[in-house]
């Protein structure tokens, strides 16, 4: 990929999304992306269902 492509879709990216760093004791990033496979779900999804899920029942 081309540098000015880089580029592009970095100011996509920032313009359209946010991000969030979590820290997880070791092992637990392997387990999450289990689960999510296991769903058929990218560890972001699945993340972000579960937090969706979490946040109905309250």
């Amino acid at each position: 990929m081309d540098e000015s492509r880089k580029k592009a879709n970095r100011k996509w990216l920032a313009k359209n999304y946010e991000s969030i760093t979590i820290r997880v004791p070791k092992g637990t990033r392997e387990q999450i992306k289990a689960w999510a496979d296991d769903c058929g779900l990218s560890m972001a999804s699945y993340i972000q269902e579960a937090c969706k899920e979490k946040s109905e029942k309250v």
